[in-house]
């Protein structure tokens, strides 16, 4: 559990008593607001043996009000000796849980002395100490000093700002008896500090955790704020953290669907409607509002208000990832009636790995038709009408080129040369690519409705002069049949022997497919059917087999005859 600790100036003047208050606490009549604070902060929390107090004294503060002589002093003004219980006799009374000790400082006259008052205060703290200033006494500088020292402790040792107050017995109520002063709470300049670190953290990194959960910290701990802002504060900070973390990550769908970054719009303007909110706060949280402005309810638009928003703050690897995702995103959208899949169970992520293959052809691969293998080659006319459009064309150049730049960032420059200049360099460019291609409208393509020659090939060693009736109707349904003899294997061939008959039967049949729309019927030895299938499939070449029931029959001279009756042609896969 963190250790509380309260550290207040100790002065040189004659102090006059009075009730201070704050809220609805009233302390007891006394001469010393550091009674006062530490009964207030007392009643409002449990305070336990492991807590501490300090008081900073200079060598006049402990003889004039610490341990004062003969519990006695001269009045200032009236120049009588007065009674005047010195400030640890009256703590000693008060009967607190923990010790509070005085501790000797220098007075502060020059700079070495301010921070040799900086390094004793420093020295005292812990990690992890909740710190409970109290500013009343001492010299001007001793504000400015509490708020450095508690920023350079939160660094330093985690420590956590909880309370700055200071006691206003000037603007004391002298109408009644005991004179009434307020003890002004100041802990908002501290959050202060933090909402500007952390909004300048967000600006320049776009990070808003730190920020939200100073803006959490601070408005709880005040009296007058809401349970209902606090309410909001904290949806805000979660929905704020949730955008940052989807950025981070690059979760393209919920970017997309834009649901927390648009509730923390919204929690923003309540936010901001709210009273007691300081000003300052209001003028960071106009800054944030209007950085996350340009995103909207599942719209595409988010897509390109994130590669923005990886631009200004330089996010690298994930502004390369969502560029090359948002591209295939956006075509696929705009292009969603060309989807082949639409159909089938898992057709949107099928479509979109077509698109991929497509926007990351080289050039020689697209003009090279026999090199097309998979999803390309299985719709071939397509695949020629795209890439015989200038815009695929072109948004193929701007896509390798992010393509190459993203995977030296995911690879970790482990393979190939690119520097991390280049890659930082280009950044910007691609960004701005990425961003103009969303404003391109993508015409779909005519496509060649014009179908090849259906040809199916039967790779086996039966001949299909030897087919019943039932299976040549079932073999012509794919197309004109060719016979192509299974070859025979030796038992005794390597692995490496058989994948050399596959690559050599896969070149004649990948010669027929450049003119025909070609199945392949393949039945044979196991080894090479697994590698037939395997290759061929690879090229976006359907390859099928035969099923049959097995019918034994037994005749009158005891013989047993097997048939086997075809029943249908079934996909490998």
């Amino acid at each position: 559990m963190a250790r509380k600790v309260f550290i207040s100036v100790l002065g040189t003047g004659f102090y006059g008593k009075c009730i201070y208050k704050r809220d609805e606490f009233e302390s007891d009549n006394t001469r010393f607001i550091q009674c006062a604070t530490l009964q207030m902060l007392t009643n409002n929390d449990s305070w336990t043996s492991d807590d501490r107090g300090y008081i900073l004294l200079t060598q006049k503060a402990e003889t004039d009000n610490w341990i004062v002589k003969d519990d006695e002093r001269e009045n200032f003004i009236s120049k009588k000796i007065e009674e005047y219980i010195g400030l640890e006799k009256t703590i000693s009374g008060m009967n607190l849980p923990f010790a509070v000790d005085g501790v000797s400082i220098p007075v502060g006259n020059d700079e070495d002395e301010i921070w040799q008052i900086f390094d004793i205060v420093f020295e005292k703290l812990q990690d992890g100490d909740e710190l409970y200033f109290d500013i009343t006494h001492g010299f001007r500088y001793l504000p400015m000093l509490v708020l450095v020292l508690g920023n350079y402790a939160k660094f330093l040792k985690n420590i956590k700002v909880k309370s700055i107050t200071y006691g206003n017995f000037e603007s004391r109520n002298t109408k009644v008896t005991p004179n009434v002063a307020p003890i002004i709470d100041i802990t908002s300049f501290s959050a202060l500090q933090d909402w500007t670190f952390s909004g300048a953290s967000f600006v320049e990194q776009g990070h808003v955790r730190n920020f939200t959960e100073s803006i959490s910290l601070s408005l709880g701990n005040s009296s007058l704020i809401s349970k209902r802002l606090i309410e909001y504060v904290r949806k805000l900070n979660k929905d704020l953290n949730t955008f940052e973390e989807q950025i981070a990550t690059c979760r393209g769908n919920e970017l997309f669907s834009g649901n927390n970054v648009c509730e923390a719009k919204e929690l923003i303007g309540k936010v901001m409607g709210q009273s007691h909110i300081p000003g300052p706060l209001l003028k960071i949280l106009d800054v944030i509002n209007d950085a996350i402005i340009p995103f909207g309810k599942d719209t595409i638009d988010n897509l390109r208000s994130s590669l923005i928003w990886c631009k200004r703050y330089k996010l690298i690897q994930q502004g390369y990832t969502l560029c090359q995702e948002s591209i295939i995103t956006y075509v696929c959208m705009q292009l969603s009636d060309l989807n082949p899949y639409k159909e089938e169970k898992g057709g949107d992520r099928r479509y979109r790995d077509y698109w991929s293959a497509i926007l990351g052809m080289s050039v020689g691969d697209a003009k090279n038709e026999s090199s097309w293998k998979g999803d390309i080659a299985k719709n071939r006319n397509l695949s020629r009408s795209l890439l015989g459009m200038e815009w695929v064309r072109e948004a193929r150049k701007g896509y390798e080129r992010i393509k190459q730049k993203r995977n030296q960032l995911n690879h970790a420059g482990f393979t190939g040369n690119v520097s991390s200049h280049d890659i930082i360099k280009s950044f910007d460019k691609s960004i701005d690519w990425c961003v103009g291609f969303f404003d391109e409208a993508l015409t779909a393509p005519v496509v060649d409705s014009s179908t090849l020659h259906k040809l199916f090939i039967n790779l086996s060693n039966h001949p299909s002069s030897q087919w019943k009736e039932e299976q040549l109707c079932a073999a012509r349904e794919y197309g004109d049949i060719m016979d192509m003899p299974f070859p025979q294997v030796n038992p005794d061939a390597t692995a490496e022997d058989v994948n050399s008959i596959a690559n050599a039967l896969v070149d004649k049949i990948k010669v027929l497919g450049d003119d025909n729309d070609v199945v392949v019927h393949v039945m044979g030895e196991m080894g090479l059917t697994y590698k037939l299938v395997r290759k061929l499939g690879f090229l976006g070449i359907r390859c099928v087999c035969s099923t049959s029931y097995r019918v034994v029959k037994d005749e009158e001279d005891g013989k047993r005859v097997v048939e086997f009756h075809f029943e249908r042609f079934r996909d490998y896969e």
